[in-house]
């Protein structure tokens, strides 16, 4: 580490052994219950991205366990289909009895209900919520209630001033998208563009920013929308939205009608592109080890590492690369065995990602660590710093040398990431934000497919 930018952090001599998702054996067994810990997880048909996407599964949604096979859980979806969910995307739990077919929802009692950024007054106000709209409820601690709030966001509120009740499952998430990112409907092109082609969706379908399943769902579009195509990517077209904005879907998922012919073809698409590639994600901290502490809202660093690295982890997943997580939830790992879980894996890329603090509150920005002066290290960590700050937006601190226990001790490419310091407060606030999250690991991703492939 370098002095006078970061802060020393020593972990305790404690004992953890890291998970690598393994599941070997396929057998049915009841009363095993997944919770989804991720947004917009696919469902497939079977345990391989690989397989076709059959559906996809809201944060905090629970599914009966059928079995396991190879890292991924076989589930069953309702009464009549199954599919399997890549067990880095869900949590086991003993919560529930029985398959769930409603979810909790919460509902303010009072006028204002404020909602905090956890579950204790001491945490900043981060938003409110009024009757008359429900809003799901992720999890409880103590008097608190976590709850998904529009755009994504998330926040806790006080058990005395909600009301909670109990409602479909598929249809609180169908409402809470339609709420928060539902695509109004688009006229059909007007009657001078007739022969252009456009795309109809047939069912719900997810919107991205780009042509890939590596990319984030911006719109949820409506069954029987017609959108005017504008670009074609490999296997995904680009449409027009209701806003003027634009937005990737793929090519098999609405009914087409016109020529494809004289649509222009735009970009590669990055979909299978890591095929073959070892990634290990190492959320800093975790457990008994919090980390930093947000200055000003009390945010735990161990939790924002995670919340960024579960984004990523969709992202490279999409691209065909085999990703591992050293810590899939709020567990403490140790720095040996994250070290040792590079290794073993043969990772090639080990990335830890941390948030900063300083004695200065008006230090802003994300820096790259690395250890080795002229290795792949070292170009790795100059290409995350381009692509982080293009996307994330925050200054440059530049790729730096640091003598990181996970870099010195490691014998794969290893980097290390401080993505902002919690001790300023514009920092602070864009960490915790969801949308920030999802600019960060998309940064974080293009340096990887620009540092990964020839």
């Amino acid at each position: 580490m370098k002095r006078g930018w970061v802060v020393l952090r020593w972990l305790a001599a404690l004992s953890s052994v890291p998970l690598v998702f393994s599941l070997v054996g396929a057998s049915a067994d009841e009363g095993r219950f997944v919770r989804v810990t991720a947004e917009d997880v696919n469902i497939r048909a079977g345990g391989s991205t690989e397989t076709a996407v059959i559906g996809q599964a809201e944060y905090g949604e629970s599914f009966h366990v059928l079995g396991t096979a190879d890292g991924w859980y076989h589930v069953r979806i309702d009464a009549t289909q199954t599919g399997w969910i890549s067990a880095a995307l869900v949590s086991e739990t003993k919560r529930f009895g029985a398959l769930q077919d409603e979810m909790e929802t919460v509902e303010a009692t009072a006028s204002v209900v404020n909602v905090r950024g956890g579950a204790s007054l001491l945490y900043e106000v981060v938003g409110q919520i009024q009757p008359g709209t429900s809003y799901p409820l992720l999890q409880r601690s103590g008097d608190w209630a976590q709850v998904r709030l529009p755009s994504e966001r998330t926040g806790w509120v006080h058990t005395d001033y909600v009301r909670v009740a109990a409602a479909p499952t598929r249809d609180v998430a169908a409402a809470e998208r339609a709420r928060t990112g539902g695509e109004p409907p688009l006229a059909s092109p007007a009657s001078n563009s007739q022969n252009a082609p456009t795309a109809t969706l047939r069912e719900r379908t997810n919107l991205r920013s780009g042509p890939g399943l590596n990319h984030a769902v911006i719109r949820v579009g409506a069954a029987g929308h017609v959108y005017p195509i504008l670009a074609q990517a490999g296997n995904w077209l680009q449409v027009a939205l209701a806003d003027g904005q634009r937005a990737w879907v793929a090519n098999w998922l609405p009914t087409l009608s016109g020529s494809l012919a004289t649509v222009p073809v735009q970009q590669t698409v990055l979909d299978s592109s890591l095929r073959g590639r070892t990634i290990v994600l190492d959320p800093g901290h975790g457990g008994v080890d919090v980390g930093a502490v947000g200055r000003r809202s009390g945010v735990f660093e161990k939790d924002l590492a995670l919340s960024v690295s579960r984004q990523l982890y969709n992202k490279l997943q999409a691209t065909g690369a085999h990703v591992v997580l050293t810590r899939p939830d709020d567990r403490f790992v140790s720095l040996a065995d994250r070290v040792f879980l590079a290794e073993s894996q043969r990772a090639d890329v080990f990335l830890s990602l941390h948030f900063n603090t300083h004695h200065d509150p008006g230090l802003t920005g994300s820096m790259t660590f690395y250890y080795s002066p002229n290795g792949a290290d070292r170009q790795l960590a100059t290409v995350i710093q381009q692509e982080l700050t293009a996307t994330l937006g925050l200054p440059d601190l530049g790729a730096r040398y640091g003598d990181y226990y996970v870099l010195r001790e490691n014998s794969q490419t290893a980097v290390l990431v401080e993505l902002g310091f919690l001790t300023n407060a514009g920092d602070e606030g864009v960490a915790q934000d969801l949308g920030r999250q999802e600019r960060a690991a998309e940064g974080l991703f293009r340096a990887l497919v620009r540092h990964l492939t020839p």
